[in-house]
């Protein structure tokens, strides 16, 4: 709590140890070993992804930032960074920063089975060990750390047996995926239904988390192959931007009414604009069309079922609450990543946008409350 105001993290990040697979993945998958380094180099730190993928000799690296020591990583993340980001620093960042809960989401995991030369068997392996892991870990870590489950969606009868581990074995709070189509079945198409049917019944959300850069033909690779900045704005956004068309007028949300989103590292703005433009965008720009197979506007599933992960500045928090509404919006930290280097100003940053009271109060605790199912 800070100055008497609770706070939940909608989306941090666990930085995985590049031990982890020798640890944690199934001895028959061993020839499928990956390697992976996620997190901090040097004094003053600075920020080293870099993944390799067996059999996949295209596979990218991504060393984002590498070698540059930007404005406030010192100050973040000194200490945690030479501690390893062990369990001891999520609790430490929560005390520095009156934080009550960060939902944590992974790095590695974010990208290792965004490669073409993986079948469904192996991926479900890296996701299970990774899910394993992350038990661990957030047993050591304590009260108020909770884990997201990762699944593959080439297999969705295999993804939905593993949410449901992650849920009722592992303890987690809600499953995320890679929104990226899956042998051209775009997130709409009824083969993933076992997975929505699934999330329904455990009551957890889905977070649609993008790793930018990935070599599965994710939005803005094709376009910026050289520029990595381009890529990582156009994932991030237009990715989730994607997946809400998918998962909206696509007819997820209307088949699966009780399923939970949460649209993480995307920004807010593009929210009421995109659902805007679903209504607009059929029947020659008209607005009051239905469109085929739903029952009510897009702005109406979203209202109803979607959420968006913003920065605790993003001025685009201010139109959601305006246009959809201040039911839908939560803010997040990126803690652990390069990006989240501000999260102890996290709630301050909050507290000074530019909405009434009380909503800065359901966008900081009773949103992303009801999102995870957090109850005190």
């Amino acid at each position: 709590m800070y100055k008497g105001y609770k706070y939940i993290d909608s989306d941090a990040h666990t930085l995985e140890p590049s031990n982890l697979w020798e640890k944690y993945l199934e001895k028959k998958y061993r020839d499928w070993m990956p390697s992976a380094f996620a997190g901090y180099e040097n004094d003053p730190p600075s920020w080293h992804l870099e993944i390799h993928v067996p059999h996949n000799p295209d596979m990218p690296n991504f060393p984002t930032g590498r070698g540059a020591v930007l404005p406030e990583t010192e100050e973040a993340y000194r200490e945690y960074a030479l501690k390893g980001f062990s369990p001891e620093c999520y609790q430490s960042a929560l005390k520095r920063t009156g934080i009550d809960y960060m939902v944590v989401y992974p790095t590695v995991n974010l990208y290792l089975t965004a490669v073409p030369n993986l079948s469904a068997e192996v991926a479900a392996a890296y996701r299970r060990a990774y899910n394993n892991w992350l038990h661990d870990f957030v047993t050591a870590c304590g009260r108020g750390i909770l884990g997201v489950g990762s699944i593959d969606l080439r297999d969705p009868g295999e993804a939905a047996r593993e949410a449901r581990r992650c849920v009722e074995k592992l303890g987690f709070t809600a499953i995320t995926i890679n929104p990226e189509p899956v042998d051209n079945h775009a997130l709409h198409d009824e083969f993933f239904d076992p997975v929505w049917s699934t999330l329904e019944e455990l009551d957890v959300p889905l977070g649609v988390h993008v790793g930018a850069g990935t070599s599965r033909g994710q939005v803005g690779t094709n376009y910026f192959p050289m520029w990595a900045v381009g890529r990582s704005i156009s994932a991030f956004t237009i990715g989730n931007m994607i997946a809400s068309l998918s998962l909206i007028a696509g007819g997820v949300l209307e088949r699966h009414p009780k399923l939970r989103v949460v649209h993480l590292e995307s920004g807010a703005g593009w929210a009421p604009f995109w659902v805007d433009r679903m209504k607009a965008g059929i029947a020659g720009g008209s607005r009051h069309l239905p469109m085929t197979g739903l029952t009510m506007d897009p702005v109406g599933y979203f209202k109803r079922q979607c959420y968006i992960s913003a920065d605790p500045d993003d001025p685009g928090i201010e139109m959601c609450v305006r246009y959809i509404g201040d039911a839908n919006v939560t803010t997040a930290t990126d803690f652990a990543h390069l990006e989240g280097r501000g999260y102890f100003h996290a709630i301050p940053d909050t507290l000074s946008l530019p909405i009434p009271q009380e909503t800065k109060k359901k966008v900081m605790w009773d949103n992303p409350a009801k999102l995870y199912g957090i109850k005190e």
